[in-house]
């Protein structure tokens, strides 16, 4: 493990992807720091710009624009009441009160404070967690697998909101969407209509930019008549004082491991992550009255929550291919479109790019808090960009990005089709999320069901028989009978109370 650290520390700082590494975390934190702009959407953008780049290269950007946007999220939270990202959300309460008290300065400073704790925590556990868990991954076969990445569907439970039906059907569109194209054992062509342009599929980075930036583009444009004219308040001193630092430490190092297991639980993500830390600084504090009224464990509680599950979120995703919340799912898109799949061979084939991209997590730590003390009085002025320019940017950035992974007009024509898909999904309140995790994962789980179905047929018995006799496979029917349980048992008691409240 230490030969591969030291393998991976000789690519990230190379002076190329120290570069890259600083060009992703500060694209991050401005797009980050632009209300109607969230961090999945932020990798959706620019994960085109990491094409003509070398693996390496590309994941290091990449997770700085994960980490950048991720961060820049609190600063309209923090000066304006609207969060940049919904990680951002539950530093409001706390953060734009102190703006109000005149105290936005001192809010930012503890942001970054927070976030550089909860992020570079949250990399070292990476760092030292991945590959183990990887080892176990490595004794993995077609039944384990196929049994992983169902489990992995379950996250749709996860997010879809207020309403079940519409994530199963989101995900169902998803993985109809997957089966497009060539059989993976087979070669049969399916739901081509004989078109070429369907051979090989719908690519589901294109998908993701459809969905998540075209769409987004659209709900700008249609909300174009609503804005208002927003000031942006004086911030005066940033940096906090190490005397309140000091006193803040365990609060942000306890924050930051709740967000770290959190994010390693595929499903909740980063905006989960922050309340429960939130309402946990909440409770052990002497004087919970106080929060609310911008007290500064309001601010580096969530903070550092939503910033710790950045590494924490990371661990399923390297080490056996299931995204642990929408970014990471973005992330995962991202990454195969280097030619690089998620799991346990990714720390041994390809060991040093793996290293290299968890190593530069903790250089995006540097990069950010440098970037952030230095220009935050002018990143908060990102905030004012009117909609009438930002939409149309964002429209250019998606055509341009789909355009460029097969330079063919056939993948603009689909990244349209996807957003007039995630618009009308969007009006309808219909979660998103779960058609990435459909086209993603959909393809795993045929691939490993086809084998598991071929080897028993070859050796005679019940594909049934096949997966009970695999400790692990059984181990995994479990949790994901567990994990739908548990979201079911969720939603109707979540019911009951809110009847028993009418």
């Amino acid at each position: 493990m230490l030969e591969n650290i030291v393998q991976g520390a000789s690519y990230t700082f190379q002076l190329h992807n120290i570069f890259f590494c600083w060009l992703g975390s500060t694209a991050g934190v401005i797009l980050g720091a632009t209300p109607g702009i969230s961090a999945t959407m932020s990798i959706a953008l620019l994960v085109p710009m990491t094409f003509a780049l070398a693996p390496d290269s590309g994941l290091i950007m990449l997770g700085g624009i994960y980490c950048g946007a991720i961060y820049g999220g609190s600063i309209s939270s923090i000066l304006l009441r609207t969060p940049g990202t919904p990680a951002s959300a539950a530093t409001v309460y706390d953060g734009y009160t102190m703006t109000q008290k005149g105290e936005a300065g001192k809010a930012l400073g503890l942001t970054i404070f927070a976030s550089v704790v909860g992020g570079a925590l949250s990399a070292v556990v990476c760092l030292l967690a991945a590959p183990q868990v990887a080892k176990v991954a490595l004794k993995f076969r077609s039944p384990e697998m196929f049994w992983l990445v169902v489990f992995g569907l379950t996250i749709v439970a996860s997010v879809t909101g207020k309403s079940i039906s519409k994530g199963l059907i989101s995900a169902l569109l998803g993985l109809l969407f997957a089966s497009i194209g060539m059989h993976p054992l087979t070669g049969f062509m399916r739901f081509t209509f004989g078109l070429p342009a369907l051979y090989d599929g719908i690519p589901f980075i294109v998908a993701l930019i459809g969905l998540f930036s075209f769409s987004q583009a659209m709900v700008l444009v249609e909300r174009g008549g609503e804005e208002k004219q927003i000031t942006i308040p004086k911030i005066g001193r940033v940096f906090p004082g190490w005397k309140l630092l000091n006193k803040l430490k365990w609060t942000a190092v306890r924050s930051a491991l709740i967000g770290i297991g959190i994010g390693a639980v595929p499903g909740p993500g980063a905006t989960i992550s922050a309340f429960v830390a939130y309402d946990q600084a909440k409770k052990l504090s002497k004087t919970p009255e106080k929060f609310g009224t911008g007290i500064p464990e309001g601010v580096v509680a969530p903070e550092a929550a939503n910033n710790g599950v950045t590494g924490g979120s990371l661990i399923p995703m390297l080490t056996l291919g299931i995204p642990g919340n929408e970014c990471t799912a973005a992330l995962l898109g991202g990454i195969m479109i280097h030619g690089l799949i998620p799991g346990p061979r990714l720390f041994t084939e390809h060991a040093a790019i793996t290293y290299a991209f968890m190593l530069s997590m903790i250089l995006n730590e540097l990069f950010y808090s440098t970037f952030g003390f230095a220009f935050v009085r002018y990143l908060a002025k990102i905030a004012l960009i009117p909609r009438g320019i930002l939409a149309p940017v964002i429209v250019v950035l998606s055509v341009i990005g789909s355009y460029a992974i097969r330079n063919s007009l056939t993948d603009v024509c689909f990244m349209l089709g996807m957003g007039l898909l995630g618009y009308a999904f969007r009006k309808l309140k219909f979660p998103l999320v779960p058609i990435i995790l459909g086209m993603i994962l959909g393809p795993l789980a045929e691939e490993n069901l086809a084998r598991c179905l071929t080897i028993a047929h070859a050796r005679g018995f019940n594909v049934w028989y096949f997966f009970f006799t695999s400790p692990i496979a059984l181990a995994f029917m479990i949790i994901t009978a567990l994990s739908l349980g548990w979201a079911i048992y969720k939603r109707v008691t979540a019911k009951m109370i809110s009847e028993e409240g009418l």
